[in-house]
């Protein structure tokens, strides 16, 4: 008999064993599915936490134009002056028309430029530079004084002062004439 209640004893403890397996096993599949169910839902909530700060951002800002970041060449024009190298040019006689581009004449005195341009091609006619009083590196020698009118007396750039329109002949880095009247302007570019 005592076999007999050593086998029941034997079984008794896998039995029991297995039991306790049972829901340890279940207990531990369930504790990692609501971690993985947590993770999920912590991951849908980032979700839908940066789509709700997109979606704030395109409403609040709206549709602004896109901007063309294309890369253009840079175009240099060598008939264009600031006042600081007027005097030190590469030829011994030009002119360098001195102008305010917001002036109401400004127009006029474009029109005279061109026509004597087209003509410069000829050998005898000199060479002629462009200065805009409205660009920041000449506005501070526009209307110095207050009176509108050059200082025809300067010899050094420090004592220019220029009015709406000045025609100046530079002869060997040296001004030989100020010119502010329109129609003398006109009749020397002919």
């Amino acid at each position: 008999m005592k076999k007999k209640n050593s086998k029941k004893i034997m079984e008794n403890p896998i039995m029991v064993d297995q039991k306790k397996v049972k829901p340890l096993r279940l207990q531990k599949s369930s504790e990692e599915l609501n971690e993985v169910k947590v993770f999920v839902i912590i991951v849908a909530l980032i979700a839908i936490l940066i789509g709700a700060i997109y979606g704030l951002t395109e409403l609040l800002m709206g549709d602004e134009p896109t901007t063309n970041d294309s890369v253009v060449a840079g175009e240099i024009n060598y008939n264009k002056v600031s006042v600081g190298t007027l005097l030190n040019r590469p030829y011994d006689n030009y002119y360098v028309i001195v102008y305010n581009s917001e002036d109401d004449k400004a127009a006029l005195y474009s029109t005279i430029l061109t026509k004597y341009m087209q003509k410069s091609s000829d050998k005898n006619y000199i060479k002629i530079y462009f200065c805009d009083l409205n660009n920041n590196l000449n506005s501070v020698y526009y209307d110095v004084n207050g009176d509108g009118k050059s200082n025809s007396k300067a010899t050094k750039v420090e004592e220019f002062d220029f009015g709406d329109v000045t025609l100046i002949k530079v002869e060997k880095g040296k001004v030989k004439k100020y010119i502010e009247n329109y129609e003398e302007i006109k009749e020397i570019l002919k």
